[in-house]
């Protein structure tokens, strides 16, 4: 049966949204349905935002999609096919009818089923009958609330459950490419049904509603993190309910992303980068990898690893004695690299033009350096050991640009005496950062980078702007010494600065290392 949008408004009043040039229409039988449309954008924005970064043709899979708030968005405003599961009876009525009189029956699919750990007949019992749909926080095979406590229901009515991993067995539903679940405390449940989907690299990301005071729910984001989908705490933060029967809820966005994923490209054009590593060397590079990975990251106040004795001692003294002489040395301030002067801080890129001011044994041994720290073992490596926190950064620049393309982009530095750079989180193309520490001895301990807090615990920088030492409390200082290793991945709360060096004639040097995002949308989401 075809119904035109007027037909229908004719019987029961409808509400139209715009988004863009597009056309979200609700039907509003009651005054449940018509929050819904009022608080399409507020109730639950990570969820929106999340949903917009949907593409023409890519799958959704809606569990627990109530009357189709979210259905509507993603196939009117995205385009995408939808594949919906609501087992409410007045909630699925309404659902359909959106469906209708949207015009997006191509697009979507309804199902009056629950998805659970398994497949089985058995009761849905409700929190209240709303007659014309609207209600959630209903309950399958358990009469309980969304805390999973025991909670009396008015009415029951009979349901099925599947199972995910049965939808795309049999071939009912795709593989999803994002999965939204909001089933009101069953969340973990539906989990369960669906681990060997989850397995499948098909599945890109999805957005849950977790209730972070349920030990099932910190259990699922422990599992999910096994398969490889990590969350932004950020982004949980903002959405988390501060207060009310919910407090503690909040949407989690999880994103997978792969190291192999990574387009690796190297900065050199004239530099010729030797074929193969020398034997000293390739030990260096697989004791630099295998302790990083072997090292545990420290959380607080950002995601930093330290790592002493990081080259052998032998690897380590030759790169002091290759350190750059000063008039192999340029004024960070002539570079072109910031826009700030740092007369104090001098400088050799990883570059042609920085190379061609070496010796001959320094440009060779740079270049032999360069050649491991460049490749793509060493980048998704290191990744790797950060991709808990920065996932979903970078599913979102993939998302948007199409490919994932990053390089090192590494100097050496020599910072002399009145050097100091105010905490910041570094420019938003930064992915990780590495400080290799060369002094000579311990005598400068006091002068490595130190960690910061504003003291504003919500402010957050998306990358870029130095700031006033007197904003922020320092967390504590990295000490300076010999053949050490700080790094980090990059945030918006990764604040790290260097307090003003007053002792005379100092030179301290060390070698920095960026991971970068060579991508137009590299500083967005970050």
């Amino acid at each position: 049966m075809q119904i035109t949008l007027e037909q229908y408004e004719s019987i029961r009043p409808v509400a139209t949204v715009k988004v863009g040039e597009k056309a979200l229409n609700y039907a509003i039988p009651n005054q449940m349905a018509h929050w819904r449309v009022q608080t399409l954008f507020t109730k639950e924005p990570a969820t929106i935002q999340w949903l917009d970064r949907l593409k023409p043709g890519m799958v959704l899979l809606d569990v627990g999609a109530n009357v189709g708030m979210y259905t509507v968005f993603a196939s009117v405003a995205k385009g995408a096919t939808v594949y919906s599961f609501e087992p409410e009876s007045q909630n699925f009525a309404q659902l359909a009818k959106n469906i209708v009189i949207n015009n997006v029956q191509p697009l979507v699919t309804p199902f009056c089923a629950a998805f659970s750990d398994e497949i089985r007949l058995d009761r849905l019992y409700l929190s209240e009958f709303k007659w014309d749909g609207g209600s959630s926080c209903h309950s399958f095979g358990a009469e309980v609330g969304f805390d999973l406590k025991a909670r009396p229901s008015p009415f029951a009515q009979g349901c099925v459950s599947w199972t995910i991993d049965e939808a795309v067995r049999t071939g009912v539903i795709p593989v999803p490419e994002f999965i939204k679940i909001d089933v009101d405390g069953f969340e973990h449940k539906v989990i369960a049904g669906a681990r060997q989907t989850l397995q499948d690299p098909r599945v890109r990301s999805l957005c849950i509603e977790i209730n972070t005071n349920l030990a099932e729910h910190q259990a699922l984001i422990r599992e999910l993190a096994a398969l490889g989908f990590h969350h932004d705490a950020r982004q949980v933060e903002l959405v988390t309910r501060q207060e009310g029967a919910f407090t503690g809820c909040a949407e989690f966005v999880f994103d997978r992303i792969r190291t192999d994923e990574l387009k690796v490209e190297q900065a050199f054009v004239r530099t010729p980068l030797p074929a193969s590593l020398s034997a000293e060397t390739e030990a260096a590079f697989e004791q630099v990898i295998r302790k990083i990975k072997d090292c545990p990251v420290t959380t607080e106040p950002f995601p930093f690893v330290v790592i002493d004795e990081i080259f052998p001692p032998a690897y380590h003294a030759r790169m002091q004695e290759m350190f750059p002489r000063d008039a192999e040395l340029t004024p960070l301030s002539e570079t072109g690299r910031t826009a700030n002067a740092y007369k104090e801080r001098l400088v050799s890129l990883f570059n042609d033009e920085h190379f061609d001011k070496l010796d001959p044994e320094r440009r060779a041994f740079w270049a032999e350096f360069a050649r491991w720290m460049y490749s793509e073992r060493f980048i998704n490596s290191v990744v790797q050991k950060f991709l808990p926190w920065c996932a979903n950064r970078l599913a979102q620049v993939k998302e948007r640009s199409g490919d994932l393309r990053v390089r090192s982009d590494a100097l050496l530095v020599s910072d002399r005496t009145d050097y100091a750079i105010g905490p910041h989180t570094d420019a938003a193309h930064r992915l990780i950062t590495f400080l290799f520490y060369m002094p000579q001895d311990d005598q400068y301990r006091a002068y490595g980078t130190s960690l910061f807090r504003h003291v504003d615990p919500k402010f957050f920088c998306p990358g870029g702007p130095h700031y006033p030492f007197d904003d922020f409390r320092k967390f504590g200082t990295v000490e300076f010494l010999p053949n050490r290793l700080l790094t980090f991945v990059r945030t918006g709360r990764s604040f790290h600065g260097v307090e003003q060096i007053t002792e005379p004639e100092l030179d301290r040097r060390l070698l920095i290392n960026n991971v970068r995002l060579l991508d137009a949308y590299a500083g967005q989401g970050a």
